[in-house]
C-alpha cells in the first residue's frame, strides 16, 4: 500500500484483486485495446489487468458497461477469478453450509478446496460474502501458483 507496508488486513478491491492475479500471471499484454468498461480509465494502475481479465473470461464486470474497480471484493469473487483463470473444472461438491449448490461461485469454491487454495474459514463455512483481505488473496494466489 506504500513503500514499506503491505496492509495484510486491508480489504481488497476488485481492481486490486484482478491486478494481483494479472501480475501473478506475468503481467501479460492484452490483445485488445478496447476497454468495455466506462469506469476503468486509461492510465489507471489496473487498466491493463482488467483488459486482460475481460479478454480471458476471468471477469465480466458488475454490469455490461462497468467493472466496479473500487468495490470491495468478496471471497466468492476472488476464488471465481482464480477458477476462471485456471480453466479447470471442479469434480466434487463442497461441504460448506454457506455455499448453495446453485450459487454462481459454487464451482469455484469446490475447485479451490480440491486444489488446496482454501479450506474455508471453518470446516463448514467458506463465508463467500465476506470481504477478502489482501492477505487472503495473496495466500490464495500463492497456493494456486505453487501447486
Amino acid at each position: 500500500t506504500d513503500a514499506t507496508h503491505f496492509s495484510p488486513d486491508g480489504i481488497c478491491t476488485r481492481a486490486q484483486a484482478v491486478t494481483f492475479l494479472w501480475r501473478a500471471a506475468g503481467s501479460p499484454a492484452a490483445k485488445s485495446a478496447v476497454m468495455p468498461f466506462t469506469d476503468v480509465k486509461a492510465g489507471s494502475y489496473y487498466y491493463d489487468a482488467v483488459l486482460w481479465a475481460v479478454e480471458n473470461g476471468i471477469t465480466q464486470g458488475t454490469t455490461a458497461t462497468t467493472f466496479g474497480p473500487g468495490i470491495i471484493c468478496t471471497r466468492a469473487q476472488v476464488v471465481t477469478f482464480l477458477y476462471r483463470y485456471s480453466g479447470e473444472e471442479a469434480e466434487t461438491a463442497s461441504s460448506f453450509s454457506d455455499v448453495a449448490a446453485d450459487a454462481y461461485y459454487a464451482g469455484a469454491v469446490n475447485w479451490a478446496v480440491e486444489n488446496g487454495v482454501t479450506q474455508g474459514v471453518t470446516a463448514t463455512a467458506f463465508q463467500p460474502n465476506s470481504s477478502c483481505t489482501r492477505a487472503q488473496i495473496v495466500t490464495f494466489l500463492y497456493r494456486y501458483m505453487a501447486a
